[in-house]
């Protein structure tokens, strides 16, 4: 008598995509990964949705910080709000599941051929989804001593403008150490460099001196 394996059991045997998927969105990524559960007869639940996104495509789907946990808000986001409620290329909720719209089944042709490399992308359609740290790294890039940071006007970057980048000019004392501790933190989680520069800049103007 054969073992009937579960759909569970069935996803936790998927394997990576083999091609570059890196630059392709999420809402197609998605879309592939509907169609794939379909594909293998795998109801296409928000759960099985998430566990099967992260086992084929790791690299676009998991936690910012732990790459060994997916990303199931991320997941949610896209499928709910963007394939869903905003494309229409899926139907569905997340309590009844999600399958292929009319227009999803149209389009799902050419995101195969995309990712087989058949069709090449112009441009990187990869969109991030907001997290605390890129929203903090984007309003860090907006301040004073960063933009005169940029266009090479460092020597004229004051003390206050340093403490107001990072947040720190209520007390100094005490949030500047941490403040420069958190936004390094931050900018190695999204891989910023420029930002990490800027970092290291800020702690040699200020000469050690909170810290």
């Amino acid at each position: 008598m054969h073992n009937i394996k579960s759909d569970e059991d069935l996803i936790r045997e998927f394997k990576e995509f083999e091609n570059s998927y890196e630059n392709i969105d999420k809402d197609r990524l998605l879309l592939y990964v509907v169609w794939y559960l379909e594909s293998k007869e795998i109801e296409p639940t928000l759960q099985k949705i998430t566990a099967a996104a992260f086992k084929l495509f790791p690299k676009s789907f998991s936690l910012l910080g732990f790459p060994e946990y997916p990303d199931g808000f991320t997941v949610y986001y896209t499928v709910w709000l963007h394939d869903t409620k905003t494309k229409g290329l899926l139907v569905g909720s997340v309590q009844s599941g999600f399958s292929l719209s009319n227009k999803g089944r149209y389009y799902i042709e050419e995101v195969k051929k995309i990712l087989s490399g058949e069709i090449k992308l112009n441009k990187v359609y990869r969109r991030i989804t907001k997290t605390k740290e890129s929203t903090f790294i984007e309003m860090l890039k907006k301040t004073t001593a960063y933009e005169k940071y940029k266009s090479n006007a460092k020597d004229e970057i004051s003390e206050w403008e340093i403490l107001k980048a990072l947040r720190a000019e209520t007390d100094p004392e005490h949030k500047f150490k941490e403040a420069l501790r958190r936004y390094t933190e931050y900018a190695i989680r999204l891989n910023d460099t420029d930002i990490l520069n800027f970092l290291k800049f800020l702690e040699q103007k200020m000469g050690g001196k909170y810290g």
